[in-house]
């Protein structure tokens, strides 16, 4: 690869110095590396998990892959370290990566689509009053929930949101769809994983105010009676790895749990 896009968040001063350090072991290995570079082959973003976000958002689009260096706090999308950078650069000069794809979930609701990388949420508007959503997979009727709102996320984005409502830790390279109620008021509480080409239809029965969000991004308000349809999207996003963290590492490290034995 010779042309990478740098993109970084911009409130961590940390972040700054660390593309600056990327973009000149690039430079000195025969990559042209800027910000906002045009017809890049890469990105890379340089923070958080929203920084990663953003830019899979961009590396969709563009049709190439990305890759996260991790900024502050655990980064589940951001593969390497600012320790790892140089090894970066070189991986990048010489093609010695491999790439990572992961299916996207789509969303779409009237007139309204969209693509997510982690997940698409539909949940309530007003926090006193909770939601009644029914549930359909592939044409089936599987539940109606009393809840907060309901969680449809990838493999990728089993440790976002949806961990934090109680769903499951997922292997990436596993292709599935989650589905996470939060804090549901009905007898099937647990999250319930599906296979990869399921198709979910949410619709919210009560006359409440509902919307759709997409990786944390409110997408819409949704009429009332209105079809959510949510599945596996027609893209997938690849990430460039060197292949040194593999899934149970990734685990132990970002959980805390220590050395196994």
């Amino acid at each position: 690869m010779k042309r990478i896009r740098i993109v970084v968040r911009n409130d961590k001063p940390q972040a700054d110095e660390i593309a600056r350090d990327l973009i000149a072991m690039l430079t000195e290995r025969s990559v042209e590396a800027a910000y906002d570079l045009a017809d890049p082959e890469a990105i890379v973003a340089i923070g958080g998990d929203g920084t990663v976000l953003a830019a899979a958002s961009a590396a969709l689009d563009l049709d190439i892959p990305l890759c996260g260096v991790n900024v502050g706090r655990v980064g589940y999308l951001a593969e390497y370290e600012a320790s790892e950078i140089g090894d970066l650069a070189n991986a990048i000069a010489h093609d010695s990566y491999t790439v990572r794809r992961h299916s996207t979930v789509s969303v779409r609701s009237g007139d309204v689509y969209a693509l997510a990388i982690n997940d698409i949420v539909v949940e309530k508007v007003v926090s006193q009053r909770i939601i009644e959503v029914a549930v359909q997979v592939n044409g089936s009727d599987l539940a109606s929930y009393r809840t907060d709102g309901i969680i449809v996320a990838s493999s990728l984005g089993s440790t976002a949101y949806s961990l934090s409502a109680g769903g499951p830790v997922v292997d990436p390279s596993l292709d599935a769809l989650i589905l996470t109620p939060i804090a549901p008021h009905s007898l099937l509480t647990r999250p319930i994983v599906l296979a990869p080409d399921a198709v979910v239809t949410l619709r919210v029965l009560v006359d409440r105010p509902a919307r759709i969000n997409v990786d944390g991004r409110e997408l819409c308000v949704l009429p009332s009676g209105q079809d959510i349809t949510i599945e596996r999207g027609p893209s997938m996003v690849g990430f460039l790895s060197l292949g040194r963290h593999p899934f149970p590492e990734a685990v132990r490290d970002q959980f805390g749990l220590g050395d196994a034995g």
